[in-house]
């Protein structure tokens, strides 16, 4: 190699530290207490409990990587890019940054998953994802105000994007503790539903609708999506839960939504549509299914052959600035 040859370019496809540092500083809130002001890496490591030394460190290194910028007197400031991982700044991705250190452990095993197509987790931890977490009630309550935090960041750019009825039932499947059907129904007062999990999700769910005021207009229902799923609904929401599942399961899924829908009504999708050969969130989270799940995210001719499979016609796409509305009916 030549001696002039510049490996600055190449050693970029070798960065681990940097999106590790992010979630670290996410979880920790660094980027919060620096929120809109100049302030020293002591100053912030005080306010959140973390070493001075290696705050410094990590916020020279993300300097350079233009989440930061120093402003003299070893003070920093975050630039417009770094101000995005606020959690209340518009258009902000904090909540995206949900890396956590089972995931992690999966992904270091990921070879297994290069090799065989299945699952690195299952076969590191030795169980599926979700009977794993089952198993674990403090790491399943921080999955899910992960999934909350994710789910709203992606909820502020794609509701807007997305036609929602004044009136009706929609039923949540997979709904977690409840995050979309509280967005939903809190300008549509009369709009009722129902959000459906696993029963031991459920009752954060309940604790949710009840502190959000939506008690008398949510009904919280336990069970298993691949046995059966509430009827009555009008519209039936998937919110990222497809996208868990490879195409047998996730079709399963989708039977039992079609077992319970009527001609009339609506299955809506919120999910990636993954393009071939181009950077970004869905090609991201495709990979993270892949090693966590063996799954993966579709594109649209994906989408639109498993809906058709299930029994339902063929989609409408609404994409949106993070995830696509989905939308489609049963077949005839």
């Amino acid at each position: 190699m030549s001696q002039d040859a510049d490996l600055s370019g190449p050693l970029e496809l070798l960065d681990l530290a940097t999106p590790l540092l992010v979630r670290m500083c996410v979880d920790f809130g660094v980027f919060t207490a620096f929120g809109r002001e100049t302030r020293s890496p002591a100053e912030v490591a005080e306010a959140t409990d973390t070493d001075p030394r290696a705050l410094a460190r990590a916020v020279s290194a993300l300097a350079g990587r233009g989440v930061f910028e120093p402003t003299g007197n070893g003070r920093y400031r975050l630039t417009d890019t770094g101000r995005r991982l606020l959690p209340d700044e518009p258009g902000s991705i904090a909540g995206i940054a949900t890396h956590k250190p089972w995931e992690l452990h999966a992904w270091a095993e990921g070879g297994h998953t290069l090799r065989t197509g299945e699952s690195a987790f299952a076969a590191y931890f030795g169980q599926l994802y979700f009977e794993w977490m089952a198993e674990r009630p403090d790491i399943s309550a921080r999955f899910n105000q992960t999934m909350r935090d994710r789910t709203g960041s992606l909820l502020d750019a794609g509701l807007p994007r997305f036609e929602w009825p004044d009136e009706g039932v929609i039923v949540d499947v997979g709904g977690g503790n409840g995050l979309l059907m509280e967005r939903v129904l809190d300008e549509r007062p009369h709009l009722r539903g129902v959000v459906f999990d696993q029963p031991h999700v459920v009752p954060e769910a309940q604790e949710r609708v009840e502190a959000a005021g939506l008690a008398d207009r949510v009904k919280v229902v336990g069970g298993d999506f691949f046995d059966a799923v509430p009827d009555g609904g009008d519209i039936y929401v998937m919110a990222s839960i497809l996208h868990d599942w490879d195409d047998v399961h996730a079709g399963a899924i989708l039977r039992s939504c079609r077992r319970a829908m009527r001609k009339r009504d609506r299955l809506v999708l919120f999910e990636s549509l993954r393009e071939l050969d181009t950077p970004g969130l869905a090609t991201q989270l495709d990979l993270h299914m892949l090693v966590l799940f063996g799954s993966g995210e579709r594109t649209r001719e994906e989408w639109t052959d498993l809906l058709a499979k299930a029994g339902f016609a063929p989609p409408r796409f609404v994409p949106t600035p993070g995830l696509a509305w989905i939308e489609s009916q049963p077949a005839t």
